[in-house]
């Protein structure tokens, strides 16, 4: 079961959305803005740069939308017919969850205790209230791939276009960097992405991963270490918690830092799912 469908009572209502939250193309032929005139309907904003980056003949113009429709990906291949090919280089993968702001507040601390980034080498770093995993330095710094997470902002993506008073959501999103991060995601153009199976790539694009008591947590700490095993209950507390401490941001303990730290406890936790994730917010 997944948190598509009821996860609790409480809960129950409150429905994830999937979309892009924006997206960059280059076009290998030169397009005026309005000649996308037509798009604007179905994305909240959309830009257009003539321009041709060096070593790079075949871009001439740059396209971004931001929180485009699907109905505004197939307009554009419309538009854009067999004549102009568009490259996509950049990919915001969104998912929504609107929220109160109590339940909020508990699903990121829930989600951040739970949640590792595969095949990420950072670790996750809290910046005005967000949190990033993976560097996001668009300047030749940017990772091909960062997870993004806050909770203070209303949902955009697919065109929502929220009123200033909207309740916010828990917004999760994937930057994808590069033709190669795209590639693994199976982007390659505009139709891979008009026909992108947003549903079935959350499911599996993130690890969750359950903690023992703090007892337990301590032997396997001590195990992974190749410490004593014949110590007291005290001593692998002890251990817990001074491990609990080392990996968290302003007292928020990060699942993905903690494992990146000590990589051999990862085959002893327990696994959860997005579903799981809701059942463990307290009730």
């Amino acid at each position: 079961m997944t948190i598509e469908k009821t996860a609790t009572s409480r809960y129950g209502r409150y429905r994830p959305v999937f979309g892009l939250d924006r997206v960059t193309f280059w076009l290998d032929r030169p397009v005026s803005e309005a000649e996308f005139k037509e798009l604007e309907e179905h994305c909240t904003c959309l830009t257009v740069m003539t321009e041709q980056p060096k070593f790079h003949a075949n871009r001439k113009c740059k396209l971004e939308l931001f929180q485009p429709t699907r109905k505004c990906l197939r307009l554009l291949r419309q538009i854009l017919g067999a004549e102009i090919n568009a490259d996509p280089t950049y990919v915001e993968l969104a998912r929504d969850v609107t929220l109160p702001e109590s339940i909020r507040m508990e699903l990121l601390s829930a989600f951040l205790g739970v949640v590792k980034v595969p095949n990420q080498r950072a670790c996750f770093i809290k910046y005005e209230g967000t949190y990033y995993c993976g560097s996001r330095a668009e300047n030749g710094g940017r990772d091909g791939s960062v997870l993004v997470v806050y909770i203070d902002c209303p949902s955009k993506i697919n065109n929502a276009r929220p009123d200033a008073d909207a309740m916010e959501c828990f917004h999760v999103e994937l930057r994808l960097s590069g033709k190669a991060a795209l590639a693994k995601y199976g982007i390659r153009s505009l139709d891979d992405l008009i026909n992108f199976e947003h549903k079935q790539h959350w499911p599996t694009s993130l690890k969750f991963y359950v903690l023992p008591s703090k007892t337990e947590l301590g032997r396997l700490l001590a195990a992974c270490s190749g410490g004593s095993a014949d110590v007291s209950d005290t001593a692998y507390l002890k251990r817990a918690n001074r491990w609990l401490d080392k990996h968290s941001i302003d007292g928020q303990f990060i699942m993905h830092n903690a494992l990146k730290a000590t990589p051999r406890l990862e085959r002893y936790l327990a696994k959860t799912d997005w579903n799981g994730l809701m059942k463990s917010i307290k009730k």
